[in-house]
């Protein structure tokens, strides 16, 4: 039910919104009005004259972006160094890993999207049924994290990482604002302010991963809904190896949750580092957290080559791997419906947070949330990396609520957002604001799925099938957008394990 607001306040938000989308306006028009010899940037077109400037801004941002790739590669060398350890390889290493390392996969590399067999997704909202993009009045931003407004049902909060490429930076930034659906595009309601999350301990990183100490604050952070509170997880420097995930409760660092923060019991009221079983690697990322039954919180560290996870303590400690108990029957799945990976730049990446959905219909009087219905759910993404441009392709992931946890279903094919499209020029891509830079030939846009969250306000960590939820995503990481759609929609297209 929505809250009632005095007649005022609405036209100030109205007012808000309207000003963001004229805001938007001018700033097209200005910038494509700035120069008759324009070169695509961040800021719009830039005269030929800045030619010295924008190469100097193109450094930086492949050294960021390039810093970026390196702390997937150190992830992915850390799994590798794990799996190596491993006194067997199981039938599933065996099925994914067929291809001959000698061949030259980027002579052989098709991204095109008629070479791959999608499972689209359309808005449920939009005009044209395309994603909505968010725009911030002028603030870069991508990756983005979506949930309900605690107060006010007609905004959502967001939370993105500050896009600083063109800037000599030592601190990343996490952004935030209210957000307002205005003619198909997301809004911010204000100018995204800065999330004050408390600074990064001093960085121990060491050999080939030393630089990683001179860039602190937080990356790639995760905002999701438990069952009774909000978090916030991202990466910085680490307690228990170079870079690590941290989690605090968002409660402690949004003003919109102010009401809360004095009368709800809270965990996590401090920056809190999530530890892992052993073996820890250099670089950890991407974990998420996910609650059984009975509101008990575990930490998911990894899906691939074998999935790692556990119980988790007031103090961001763990108990010992649980992935153990349900590997076997695991293994058989994964290798039923993984993705194929080339043997060098490709890997599977964790990618969102969870959510607690029962697989029948809210509006159906039938359905009932039991054991055998109601199922955990999370995005991992198939990574490719080739021709210097990374491409990220989503699929669902469902297991059991409860112990032992075991993958109950995985897409059968890569999620496709409508409004998603080749690469090109016209595509803005920071990677490729330097109009002698190469877009590599047949490259679809790299969008990276963050988010998952119903978008019902008051809505929280559980579901159902027919419930409208939100995506949210990085496109190449330079701008951000979401689509809504209905729960049923992911799951359209699993397959289930035997």
């Amino acid at each position: 039910m929505l809250l009632r607001r005095s007649k005022n306040r609405n036209i100030l938000k109205v007012a808000a919104v309207i000003i963001g989308a004229l805001s938007l306006l001018y700033l097209t028009f200005t910038s494509l009005n700035f120069s008759p010899s324009p070169v695509i940037g961040k800021h719009g077109l830039k005269s030929v004259e800045d030619g010295a400037t924008e190469a100097k801004k193109g450094d930086d941002l492949d050294a960021l972006y390039g810093q970026d790739f390196d702390e997937d590669e150190a992830k992915f060398k850390t799994t590798n160094a794990r799996l190596d350890a491993e006194p067997s390889v199981t039938a599933f290493d065996n099925a994914k890993n067929t291809t001959d390392a000698s061949d030259d996969e980027d002579d052989d590399y098709d991204p095109l999207p008629d070479g791959i067999d999608y499972h689209e997704i359309f808005s449920l909202t939009t005009t044209d049924r395309k994603f909505s993009p968010i725009f911030t009045g002028g603030t870069p931003i991508y990756n983005p994290n979506v949930i309900p407004h605690p107060t006010d049902h007609t905004l959502w909060i967001m939370i993105a990482q500050h896009e600083q490429s063109g800037e000599q930076i030592s601190v990343s930034q996490e952004m935030t604002c209210n957000v307002g659906l205005l003619n198909d595009v997301m809004v911010c309601t204000a100018e995204p302010t800065v999330i004050p999350i408390e600074p990064s301990i001093v960085g121990n990183c060491s050999g080939e991963l030393a630089y990683f100490n001179s860039r602190g604050g937080p990356r790639d952070a995760r905002m999701c809904h438990g069952p009774d509170a909000p978090y916030i997880l991202y990466g910085s420097q680490s307690s228990y190896s170079c870079i690590g995930i941290w989690v605090e409760d968002a409660r402690m660092l949004l003003d919109d949750f102010h009401a809360e923060r004095s009368v709800v019991p809270k965990l996590f009221t401090h920056a809190t580092e999530l530890q892992r079983p052993p073996p820890v690697g250099g670089m950890e990322k991407n974990f998420f957290l996910f609650w059984d039954s009975n509101n008990k919180a575990y930490v998911h560290h990894d899906i691939y080559p074998h999935r790692v996870f556990a119980q988790l303590e007031f103090d961001g400690s763990v108990g010992p791997n649980l992935g153990v108990n349900s590997a076997n029957k695991d293994d058989v799945c994964l290798s039923m419906y993984m993705p194929t990976l080339a043997p060098d730049m490709e890997s599977i990446h964790q990618a969102t947070n969870s959510l607690s959905i029962t697989l029948c219909k809210r509006a159906d009087p039938r359905c009932t949330p039991n054991t055998s219905n109601t199922f955990i759910f999370t995005i991992f993404q198939h990574k490719s990396y080739h021709d210097w441009h990374g491409i990220y392709e989503p699929y669902v992931m469902v297991f059991q609520r409860d112990a032992p946890f075991a993958v109950h279903a995985i897409s059968q094919r890569p999620i496709w957002i409508h409004g998603r499209s080749t690469l090109t020029r016209d595509t803005n891509s920071l990677l490729y604001s330097d109009p002698d830079k190469d877009i590599p030939a047949g490259h679809t846009e790299m969008f990276y799925v963050t988010s998952i969250s119903w978008k019902t306000h008051g809505q929280k960590y559980h579901g159902y099938l027919d419930d409208p939820m939100f995506l949210a995503f990085g496109i190449e990481d330079t701008r951000a957008g979401l689509i809504d759609v209905l729960a049923e929609d992911l799951f359209s297209d699993l397959g289930y394990c035997p």
